[in-house]
């Protein structure tokens, strides 16, 4: 057993993992005649091509676990439900993603819920132990892939898989073991000791509770403030994530007057392109801290960001474990490694990121999963790339923060993008009267 496998079989206590903590769903709305055969037979053809969504969990221990890989051939039940309307839809899809999974069973679940006769939900439930936002996005692709094929259409044979997840866990433990291990150890040994959090926190985290639901409210771009920012980007020879992150940066400084401010980033980590249509959990957390001068601009903090963004990157590949856990970090710093996050996603090439898929004969649309279920962070800034230009939602663990507060921190992100679309030297000071 690698040490990726050690750190990733650990399991807390089962009141934290309560309420969905590990649920990564996938949610579809299908509209037209769906061959309801023909989807759950395309299911089964997934799981037959994924090794990770073939694994059973068996307790080893308090905290440990033992995992089983079935073979190729297993049946994935598909639930099927009939639903008066969206609103019980929606009730009963949030209760379903927090149940537990069964461990005697497979690491995800399906369920269909009817509308109409031409109108379901699908969701598929993955358990995040298997999976994360890239991943699902692969199993999106593939599940439309095979759902035409099993409706008589013509499709274009799937990329092979190259790597499985053993392999790429087995390969990244002996870089950790050499040479690359030791410089982002000495990377991190240096960066640690500042990791000091922007002091959102209305309320204390009680230690060993199930995590609160999350609520969410929306951050539209208009399309010429996404052309604007996509501008800046280039002109700033960067990139539209950092300059996402940059404005989270400024909101935050607007809410705290603080100039030394830290965010985690969820990375997706696939640097081998052996893993790019592999299914597994090989996301990664990362720290960035920017240091920002005396009354700053928002080109400041967009170059602060761009520099930091860039080392960071750099050391992505080391586990977070080893960096929470370093001697230089405090107990506080670990309780709240989950405060603030940026999460902005990577869409495999190829794969349709979160904006539907070719289902045919079907009209198709990737659902956002409802709020109600466990937060995985206090404050979670979500990003999902367009055509058309990005989508926003800021996410927010339910009694963490006041509702109030978190319409200020919204209502700011978007003024700070309209103002900086305009003028990207505007000072951030004009923004910290709403939080004084």
């Amino acid at each position: 057993m690698t040490e990726s496998d050690k750190h990733r079989l650990m399991v807390p206590d089962d009141k934290v993992l309560a309420g969905g903590l590990m649920s990564v769903p996938i949610l579809y709305r299908f509209r037209g005649p769906l061959d309801r055969a023909a989807l759950s037979r395309a299911l089964d053809r997934v799981v037959d091509r994924h090794v990770s969504l073939r694994i059973r969990y068996e307790r080893a221990g308090l905290r440990r676990l033992r995992e089983h890989v079935l073979p190729p051939g297993v049946h994935l039940p598909l639930g099927e439900t009939v639903v008066s309307d969206p609103d019980e839809a929606e009730r009963l899809i949030v209760a379903r993603m927090a149940e537990m999974f069964d461990p005697d069973g497979l690491p995800l679940t399906a369920d269909l819920y009817r509308l109409a006769d031409t109108e379901h939900l699908l969701l598929i439930n993955v358990n995040h132990r298997v999976t994360d936002a890239w991943s699902n996005a692969l199993i999106r692709r593939d599940l439309a892939r095979f759902y035409n094929a099993e409706t008589g259409v013509e499709t274009e044979p799937l990329p092979d898989i190259e790597w499985l997840p053993g392999d790429y866990y087995a390969w990244r433990d002996t870089r950790m073991a050499g040479e690359p291990g030791r410089r982002h150890a000495e990377y991190w040994d240096r960066q640690a000791p500042l990791l000091k959090w922007a002091g959102l926190r209305r309320h204390p985290e009680k230690f060993g509770a199930r995590r609160p639901p999350f609520r969410t409210v929306d951050l539209p771009f208009s399309p010429a403030d996404a052309a604007a920012l996509r501008e800046l980007a280039a002109a700033e020879r960067t990139t539209m994530y950092a300059v996402l992150l940059a404005l989270l940066f400024g909101v935050l400084h607007a809410a705290t007057g603080e100039r030394a401010l830290v965010v985690c980033s969820i990375h997706a980590n696939r640097i081998r392109p052996e893993t790019w249509n592999t299914v597994g959990q090989f996301a990664n957390l990362t720290y960035l801290r920017v240091d920002l001068p005396p009354e700053p601009a928002f080109r400041d903090v967009l170059r602060a960001t761009r520099t930091t963004s860039l080392d960071a990157l750099a050391h992505q590949e080391y586990p977070l474990l080893n960096v929470v856990t370093h001697p230089g970090t405090t107990p506080r710093t670990v309780s709240r490694a989950g405060e603030v996050a940026f999460n902005m996603l990577a869409t495999p090439p190829g794969a349709d990121g979160l904006h539907g898929a070719d289902f045919h004969g079907l009209q198709t649309v990737a659902l956002p999963f409802p709020a109600g279920v466990s937060s995985h962070f206090d404050l979670e800034l979500f990003i999902t790339p367009g055509p058309d230009g990005p989508g926003g939602a800021l996410r927010w663990a339910e009694g963490v923060y006041e509702p109030e507060f978190v319409a200020d921190l919204a209502d700011t992100y978007a003024s700070i993008v309209s103002a900086v679309a305009q003028d990207p030297d505007v000072a951030l000071s004009d923004f910290r009267k709403r939080f004084r």
